[in-house]
């Protein structure tokens, strides 16, 4: 007996031991383990410095975790897969498990879905790649879909192009997925749209304020009836509620019974029953017998029965039932009479028509809820359409007259005065959002960046290359490309010219180099500072688009801590172009109509209300065309309304300048050298708590008795779309007073964008000119509206649609910028989104103010007049007139060897003072002084 034990206690010990086979198996999960974890340290803490299969490094500790062979490995995957390299630890545990798991005897490893699977996963992850490298951006110096991703895309490209390569990934991603999960997207397309309906549903119900209460439910026979709980829903009690009808539904449980088959009953409501009844007494077909019987063998789903109307008799009698407390029985009894002799009376009707309430595909041996829906709206309105003869006269039935029922009446003056209401889309005020909480709009009110264009491959850069190096041998010039740098609109190709060649016979051949590269323009940059090369410019065959998202939330915009940051575009790297208006410190704005010049002014404004709040910076736009900026229009970062009468504008440029010369006298009370010292100044006393008063101030100049405490003083942007039409209507007065702001305004905190589709020599003059150093020049219809507004060619080479040369302040070489865009509806969300932080206060003496009708500012005095010095050359240039009797403009110049300027100054000071005429129809001006006395 001890022998057996001992033997039966060995077998127990040997069973709780792994076989051969098991072993192995254990071993090897615990390794796919080990490789899982492995591999996922060594991808989290890879590092582009470390020594790895693709590239060499400086000699130095590793940074990875995992040490050298972990970065190995790390850059390995990272080439291969991209981004998808991260999920691989995953499926190498996943796939360890499903493997090398212990399994019993019962669970045999099912091959066909095993490989099923495997298939999956592969498909998943080569479509995965695929879209990730067409959609991606690229990490470090990693494709997003690595070496697969690249190889799927370029191979599907040439086929399928980029929508049609990106709907067969997709495709084939959503095979994969059913291939591996095994879950049918029908299940989940089915599943999505229930949710949904049950959501609409929900909130229709609760902006309706409806509260459904549902009248039938299971009745269980085996009791007697009289002893059912008053809890029921079946007998819950109608609730009163005047011109309302609430949605009864019917939660029960039915089945369609066969003709004599009496054992399978189905329970319903006896309303239901009592009407049933009726109609399959009156009908020749067959009905679905219905009765009170419990239990269902086998449920079939049936389609939703057609609503059926009560009547006002009907309707009546319950809200006078509700009004009175009675017995369920009582209740269940009253809504059983009143059903059946509705539906008697109707009986003749019924039979003779072929719609009757209750259509013939009903099943009502449905396990589906079954909803009687009163719906008053419809009847009210008179949708009656697709309904029976007597769902008809029911619907007619419950439509009230006129006299008894006031509230037709309303509805029918309400559709009357919405005929005649104002369009929605002619609305200009904004509804009243709630206030943000973020102190500055937020980046997702821009759309996101997506990829709109397909790169050109390595190898179509180097073939560009030899067939520039060919066609500028054909014309007798040797040059080597040096380098290639691809952007988002244009590739630059560093030339090495051989030696004697000069840079302009290149600039000469650029019409003839771009139609001998099949190319629409080539722009030739002689000198590329730090590089002894010059640049070669041609458009990219697929151009991408500059989103406005991207640019303002890369590391240069958002580190900037001027209010006055503006964001421009990204360069030929891609690298964002940020520039600072208070350092340009004005900006001209010069394009031909559909160059994007608008876009343009429109993405400075944007940039900076994403950068300032209304007390830092203020603006006063001004727009001639009435279309660009008055999207703008109740911003709180406005002085006044847009301006688009060009008066107003001119009197706004001259408020301008008087603010201008008040906050130089602010400033120079204070002792400080611009606003930022202003402002600094004034913080340091409020936080001493010792505000400084007014030093400007006089008793009389307001009702107070003290003088008003200093403020910050916001910067001040002047924003003129169209500057053309200013000068053209408002005449020299407005280049003088540009002039006089561009001069000075800069320490006042004040700083103009002038922006005009007519870069000639009367708009853009040679005194705008010296005074506003920083250029951005859009698309121009010639060389000489190039040299125009930036003193060099190239801006008439440019391709459009944002494509700009920008020349900043202190540079002689403009830089090639991809102007960044922006749509109307991203500027409606980001002005939406201030307006809801408060409300401008308008100066209405910017615009409205008494500067004078000759174009003066207030306080100043005529030329010539009491108010201005005379010239020291007045009398000489008397007396030549005077004895000469000619009073001509280049008479006095060529007399005195003075310019035409102070020439025809002198004259008008002549006019003034009475000696001379104002000009003739000839021009010619008459000497009105008597000559002088003869010397002696």
């Amino acid at each position: 007996m001890e022998f057996f034990l001992r033997q039966e206690q060995k077998q127990t010990d040997t069973s709780r031991r792994l076989n051969g086979k098991q072993r192995l198996k254990e071993s090897a999960l615990i390794i796919a383990l080990l490789s899982a974890v492995f591999f996922l340290v060594s991808l989290l803490s890879y590092d582009s410095s470390d020594p790895s299969w693709s590239q060499t490094a400086w000699d130095g500790p590793v940074q990875n975790a995992a040490g050298n062979a972990g970065a190995w490995v790390a850059d390995t995957l990272f080439f291969a897969l991209g981004t998808l390299a991260y999920p691989l630890p995953f499926l190498l545990l996943l796939g360890g498990w499903v493997f090398f798991r212990r399994r019993s005897e019962s669970e045999p490893l099912n091959y066909t879905i095993l490989a099923t699977r495997i298939l999956g996963v592969v498909l998943l992850l080569l479509t995965s790649c695929g879209l990730a490298d067409l959609n991606f951006d690229d990490f470090w110096f990693f494709s997003s879909g690595g070496v697969v991703g690249d190889v799927l895309t370029e191979l599907s490209m040439p086929l399928f192009n980029l929508l049609g390569t990106t709907l067969v990934f997709m495709f084939l991603w959503a095979a994969g997925f059913t291939l591996f999960t095994g879950i049918s997207w029908l299940t989940i397309v089915d599943t999505l749209g229930e949710k949904t309906l049950s959501a609409i549903t929900w909130l229709v119900n609760r902006a309706r304020g409806d509260k459904p209460q549902m009248i039938g439910s299971t009745v269980d026979t085996s009791e007697p009836a009289e002893d059912v709980d008053e809890s029921d829903p079946l007998f819950a009690k109608p609730v009163a509620k005047k011109r309302e009808l609430a949605d009864v539904s019917l939660l029960n449980k039915a089945q369609r019974v066969d003709e004599g088959d009496e054992d399978n009953v189905v329970t319903v409501p006896p309303v239901i029953h009592a009407a049933m009844a009726t109609n399959a007494a009156s009908s020749e077909r067959k009905e679905p017998v219905m009765t009170l019987e419990p239990e269902i063998e086998e449920p079939v789903i049936a389609p939703e029965p057609k609503p059926v109307f009560v009547s006002n008799s009907q309707e009546a009698e319950i809200n006078d039932d509700a009004e009175v407390p009675a017995e369920p029985e009582q209740v269940n009894q009253t809504l059983i009479s009143e059903t059946a002799s509705e539906e008697a009376s109707s009986e003749e009707s019924m039979a003779e028509s072929d719609g009757a309430p209750w259509d013939d595909d009903v099943n009502f041996g449905s396990t589906e809820s079954v909803v009687i829906e009163e719906t008053r709206e419809d009847i009210v309105i008179g949708n009656t359409d697709g309904l029976s003869e007597l769902d008809r006269a029911q619907a007619e039935s419950v439509i009230p007259d006129e006299e008894e029922d006031p509230f037709l009446e309303t509805i029918r003056e309400a559709q009357k005065n919405a005929a005649g209401a104002v369009h929605p889309f002619l609305i200009k005020d904004e509804p009243n959002l709630p206030k943000p909480k973020e102190p500055l709009p937020t980046i997702d009110l821009l759309d996101p960046p997506r990829n709109t264009a397909t790169r050109a491959s390595d190898e179509e850069l180097q073939y560009q290359a030899r067939l520039i190096e060919t066609r500028l041998e054909e014309y007798k010039i040797k040059v080597t490309v040096k380098g290639i740098f691809p952007g988002p609109v244009i590739t630059r190709f560093e030339l090495e010219l051989a030696p004697g060649v000069k840079v302009s016979r290149i600039m000469s051949l650029s019409k003839d180099i771009a139609r001998s590269l099949s190319t629409s323009a080539v722009r030739v940059v002689d000198v590329i500072p730090g590089k002894p090369y010059i640049g070669l410019e041609l458009p990219n065959t697929s151009r991408e688009t500059v989103f406005m998202s991207e640019v303002v939330a890369s590391e240069r915009f958002q580190s900037s801590k001027s209010p006055l940051s503006v964001v421009l575009g990204k360069d030929i790297a891609g690298e964002a172009i940020v520039t600072d208006l208070a350092k340009a410190p004005h900006m001209l704005v010069a394009g031909t109509t559909g160059s994007g010049k608008s876009v343009g002014v429109n993405v400075m404004i944007v940039s900076m209300l994403y950068k300032a709040g209304p007390d830092d910076v203020r603006f006063i736009m001004i727009d001639p065309k009435m279309l660009e900026l008055s999207v703008y229009e109740g911003i709180p970062h406005l002085l006044t309304e847009v301006v688009t009468d060009m008066k107003d504008a001119a009197n706004a440029l001259r408020w301008s300048v008087a603010e201008m010369e008040r906050r130089y006298k602010l400033m120079s009370a204070l002792g400080v050298r611009n606003i930022a010292g202003y402002n600094d100044k004034i913080r340091e006393a409020a936080e001493a708590d010792h505000p400084i008063p007014d030093p400007l101030w006089k008793p009389g100049d307001s009702m107070d008795e003290t003088a008003p405490v200093l403020e910050k003083l916001p910067y001040i942007v002047v924003i003129v779309d169209e500057f053309a039409d200013l000068m053209m209507v408002v005449g020299k007065k407005v280049e003088e007073l540009i002039a006089r702001l561009a001069q000075k305004a800069r320490a006042a905190g004040i700083h103009l964008v002038l922006a005009t589709q007519r870069p000639s020599v009367d708009v853009i003059t040679g005194l705008i000119k010296a005074n506003i150093p920083t250029r951005m020049a859009f698309t121009v219809s010639t060389k000489t509206d190039s040299r125009t507004i930036l003193d060099q060619g190239g801006a008439e080479s440019l391709l459009g649609m944002g494509d700009m040369l920008f020349m900043p302040n202190g540079s002689n070489h403009p830089a090639r910028v991809h102007g960044a865009f922006v749509n109307d509806d991203e500027v409606h969300r980001v002005v939406s989104n201030w307006k809801a932080r408060g409300k401008p206060q308008y100066i209405t003496e910017i615009t409205s103010g008494d500067q004078g009708s000759d174009g003066l500012l207030p306080g100043e005095a005529p030329e010539g007049g009491d108010g201005e010095e005379l010239d020291q050359l007045f009398d000489q240039v008397v007396e030549f007139v005077t004895e000469s009797r000619r009073a001509s403009v280049s008479g006095v110049q060529r007399r005195f060897k003075i310019g035409y300027n102070r020439a025809a100054r002198i004259v008008e000071q002549l006019e003034v003072q009475g000696i001379v005429s104002p000009p003739g129809h000839n021009s010619n001006r008459e000497v009105l002084a008597p000559p002088p006395p003869p010397r002696d």
